[in-house]
């Protein structure tokens, strides 16, 4: 009997032993865990879209650069035109062109198959008849070193038409034509030639066509044309204004008269408004 009542509180303490085991039981980890914040992959501000300012690179201002001197066109004037009124006073010789008295020959002004020179409204209309021909007319003026001035204007024209001057020529007419030529074209250029002989014909070029601004190229423009010869110095102007000086000792005295070469197509006319001359 108290053999039995042994075994029965064996068992009732084993019982009231594991019922206690299992309520303190440790707890495991479970699903719900809670686990302690590790570094996450939360991004810092400056690794989003938006950047973060910096402060900026302040630069140093660099040296205002001084404007270029424009470079200055060579061909435009630096000084004032040449009046030879200022230098040398009244000219030698003054022609309006208001009479023929010194264009006229025995028969009058001449009217042949090469060249026509009338008189109307103060000028001196010349023509120049023959295609691309030299063509010339003396005055009787004999002289070595002077200044000449024509005032004219360019008519019709183009291209290469082109009007001017001859100087030194044959001291009489009836003698073989020969002296220095000098022409504007309507174009805008000039020349300058020596005629040394017409039989046969021969012509030096001393400065081929060459351009200037000083010159009015163009229909119907006015240009003084304006030469001086001192010796052999041959100085050329173009209203006023300088153009070249070159040396030629060929021909040192002789007549002066006006020029024309008609070009292409022929009959080109220039009108002549003044001439002066300065003996010098």
């Amino acid at each position: 009997m108290l053999k039995r009542a042994f075994l029965i509180l064996i068992v009732l303490g084993l019982a009231q032993a594991a019922c206690t085991l299992t309520f303190f039981a440790e707890p495991t980890a479970t699903a719900t865990e809670i686990v302690l914040p590790t570094n996450t992959a939360t991004m810092a501000a400056t690794d989003t879209a938006t950047v973060t300012p910096t402060a900026s690179q302040t630069l140093e201002p660099t040296e205002t650069l001084e404007p270029s001197e424009t470079p200055e066109d060579t061909d435009e004037p630096t000084v004032p035109p040449f009046d030879p009124a200022s230098e040398y006073g009244a000219p030698s010789l003054f022609d309006g062109m208001d009479t023929d008295k010194n264009w006229a020959g025995t028969n009058g002004l001449p009217d042949d198959e090469n060249i026509r020179l009338a008189l109307g409204s103060s000028s001196l209309h010349v023509t120049g008849k023959q295609v691309d021909w030299d063509t010339w007319w003396f005055t009787s003026t004999v002289a070595d070193d002077f200044f000449l001035q024509i005032k004219v204007n360019s008519g019709d024209c183009s291209g290469k038409q082109a009007y001017g001057l001859i100087m030194r020529g044959p001291s009489s007419a009836g003698i073989g034509a020969r002296g220095y030529i000098y022409t504007f074209s309507c174009d805008g250029y000039y020349r300058l030639d020596r005629l040394d002989t017409t039989a046969p014909f021969t012509k030096v070029e001393l400065i081929g066509w060459t351009q200037s601004d000083f010159i009015n190229d163009g229909e119907n423009e006015n240009n003084v044309m304006s030469v001086r010869m001192i010796g052999t110095e041959i100085t050329l102007f173009a209203n006023g204004l300088k153009l070249e000086t070159i040396e030629d000792g060929k021909f040192a005295t002789g007549r002066f008269g006006l020029f024309v070469n008609a070009g292409s197509p022929g009959n080109y006319t220039f009108d002549v408004d003044e001439l002066s001359y300065w003996n010098q």
